[in-house]
């Protein structure tokens, strides 16, 4: 996992696979960001080839502490087995949902 500025928005950019080793990582560094500062945050989920209930569960939780801080937060790139699970799950219409970062990030300029 790692995290980047891009255009003053926040870059999160996954692993490989996004289980529970990885989940509470994610939420622990969300509930940070959020609390320094209303946060515009994209979740790079390109590299991405496996998620899981508590890598879904961490993105709720996640996004649920930007809320809370006035910051907002979109998906990029997912695979097609993470749209499937996105569908299944119904998360595709709690979440943004976009085909890569740089789309993700135009998105929150033309929303304000």
């Amino acid at each position: 996992m790692e995290v980047q500025q891009k255009n003053g928005v926040t870059v999160i950019i996954m692993d490989e696979r996004f289980d529970a080793t990885v989940a509470q990582k994610l939420k622990d560094t969300v509930k940070n960001l959020a609390e320094q500062s209303k946060i515009q945050l994209v979740i790079d989920l390109s590299k991405t080839r496996f998620i899981d209930s508590s890598g879904c569960g961490a993105l709720v939780a996640s996004l649920r502490a930007l809320i809370k801080n006035n910051g907002d937060m979109k998906i990029a790139g997912p695979s097609s087995q993470a749209k499937s699970l996105f569908q299944l799950t119904r998360l595709h219409k709690v979440f943004e949902i976009c085909d890569d970062v740089e789309l993700a990030i135009r998105s929150f300029s033309q929303n304000t």
